[in-house]
């Protein structure tokens, strides 16, 4: 009886085994389609533009958020009006209520998560996708100056659209909520510049 227990419970261990195998392959193979849906989805959007509503540490700032050759615009409206545009390795910082302009490296700063997200190929590999009713998402932790930031995206499903950008660090949790999101624009080039608004 005793060795007739054992070959039962070995027997169910296998079989557990086998069903454990099958869902990882399953979730390694959701994972596989949401990362290619994500990059087409990214390569067929060359250019995008959508307003934003972000909250962070009990305050709301609205603004516009603009993509185009490998640079980001970010226009922030209310309650103060700033503008950001980024590349790959120098940003410019325009405060336009105090006529203030400075330059930064973006690979220093949180805004690097939004260009490598959008241009870096690489950002997608190694994560795991959590799958939801109408939604999926994926966490990303990301070093930056010797922080950790834990990013969140979420995408909607049918159709696959941008949906919410989280930002968890020391300073606090900050969502980016993505709305009215227009694909394809035929946005003017000078948006992107990186000349002193200041001197034009």
């Amino acid at each position: 009886m005793f060795l007739k227990n054992k070959k039962i419970n070995h027997s169910h261990i296998i079989f557990f085994l086998l069903i454990l195998t099958c869902f990882l392959a399953e979730a390694d193979e959701n994972d596989k389609n949401y990362r290619l849906k994500i990059l087409k989805y990214l390569s067929n959007n060359k250019e995008f533009s959508s307003s934003f509503i972000q909250y962070s540490d009990g305050a709301l700032q609205e603004g516009e958020f603009f993509l185009k050759k490998n640079r980001l615009r970010i226009e922030y409206s209310a309650p103060t009006q700033m503008v950001f545009v980024i590349k790959d390795n120098k940003a410019m910082y325009y405060n336009l209520d105090l006529k203030e302009v400075e330059y930064f490296n973006p690979k220093n700063t949180v805004a690097k998560i939004f260009f490598d997200f959008f241009y870096d190929k690489k950002f997608l590999e190694d994560i795991k996708f959590n799958d939801e009713n109408n939604s999926f998402n994926f966490i990303k932790k990301i070093k930056i100056k010797d922080e950790i930031n834990n990013i969140k995206i979420i995408f909607e499903k049918s159709p696959i659209k941008l949906r919410k950008i989280e930002i968890n660090n020391s300073e606090g949790l900050t969502s980016f909520a993505i709305v009215n999101a227009n694909y394809n624009p035929a946005l003017d080039d000078k948006m992107f510049s990186l000349a002193n608004p200041l001197f034009n």
